[in-house]
């Protein structure tokens, strides 16, 4: 179906993934199960049994994780579009940028599922022990929390909101950083410190296979994650695909771009497991309505809501 309602479609990225994501979706919509399919056939791994019956430890495993965020949220997404939704832009937080570039057109999936695989082996393989750790601090508090990160010679690896950040780096740095920091600090559960320089060992091989993957043309706007803006041009998308391995998800701007939109703006959807992006948005003063599509239930919310 075409024509019908559009929306911006935010989708998430590692860390948001959970056991038995999809399986509703799936069940209930051929649409969907047709996606898990075509990954599995596309990986030549069962991707019903990664997100549905793998134990957490092994979903969260990065090289894990990225196809299998990205399967579940365009069987999600296909489901939408069954309905006659489409994406008037799209955005997504680190390996869910991939899948916005599903959702706008621009990339096919099956050739999105092995280069989100590819990534994951990628930075799963980066040399060296490193950690990644949250800060929810506003004002003087979150200024004094980046001056403590660079004196540690961190890098920010996620500006998500006016309320939260995320550094990356050298895992002894980060548990520094934390324990200076207290309590608004938060370790994250990761092997690597992914977006940080620390991922530069990985980035020729990606860069390769960011410059071999065909990508079209498409009129929706994307979120280039590396600079906060939406856009348009090919040589841009390609160049924020391949820059986003070691630089900062720049979410904070994106979501702040959406509230410059023109009116009538579509609606903010989150697609998929993204919680954690409807959380977000509650960080920003304007408090933007981000609708979640993550089970049957919510979709009929949500088409109820635009009158589709």
């Amino acid at each position: 179906m075409s024509g019908g309602p559009g929306v911006l479609a935010l989708f998430p990225g590692q860390g948001s993934q959970t056991p038995g994501m999809g399986r509703a979706f799936a069940t209930a919509h051929p649409e969907a199960a047709a996606v898990f399919d075509e990954a599995s056939d596309a990986l030549g791994t069962d991707l019903r049994a990664l997100c549905w019956d793998a134990p957490a430890a092994e979903l969260a495993s990065t090289d894990n994780a990225q196809p299998a965020l990205l399967t579940a949220s365009v069987a999600a997404w296909r489901v939408l579009e069954a309905h006659g939704t489409t994406a008037t832009a799209a955005a997504g937080h680190s390996v869910g940028a991939v899948t916005a570039l599903v959702a706008t057109g621009r990339l096919e999936f099956a050739d999105a599922v092995r280069l989100v695989r590819l990534r994951g082996e990628l930075m799963a393989a980066a040399p060296g022990e490193g950690g990644m750790c949250a800060v929810l601090a506003t004002g003087d508090e979150r200024e004094k929390a980046l001056a403590a990160a660079a004196e540690r010679r961190l890098d920010i690896a996620a500006d998500n909101s006016p309320r939260q950040f995320v550094a990356s780096g050298d895992l002894a740095a980060v548990e520094e950083f934390a324990a200076a920091v207290g309590a608004r600090a938060k370790p994250l559960d990761v092997s690597h410190a992914f977006h940080s320089r620390l991922m530069a060992p990985a980035a020729a091989d990606w860069e390769a296979a960011v410059a071999e993957v065909p990508l079209r043309p498409a009129e929706a706007p994307v979120g280039l994650i590396t600079t906060g803006a939406f856009g348009t041009d090919e040589a841009a998308v390609r160049r924020d695909l391949a820059d986003a391995l070691c630089a900062p998800v720049r979410w904070r701007e994106l979501m702040e771009a959406t509230a410059g939109r023109p009116e009538p703006a579509a609606p903010l959807v989150a697609v998929g497991p993204a919680k954690a992006l409807v959380g977000l948005a509650k960080h920003f003063p304007a408090k933007p309505q981000v609708s979640l599509v993550d089970t049957p239930t919510s979709l009929t919310a949500l088409l109820r809501r635009l009158g589709a």
